[in-house]
């Protein structure tokens, strides 16, 4: 049903559905890049003090 000057269902269904897939790619990525990022960070801390535990035997 579409009325003189409106806007027809399939449009807004298709603008929502696109948005909602943005919306699940951006998250998705978010959540791989931060989990990276926080592993990145501890392989980094646990380096630094393997460091400084060989230096304080030397």
């Amino acid at each position: 049903m579409m009325l003189k000057g409106s806007i027809p269902v399939f449009e807004l269904l298709a603008c929502n559905v696109a948005c909602l897939a943005i919306a699940v790619v951006y998250y998705a990525w978010s959540d791989v890049y931060v989990q990276s990022r926080r592993r990145e960070k501890l392989n980094d801390r646990v380096a630094y003090m393997l460091w400084v535990a060989a230096n304080r035997t030397s």
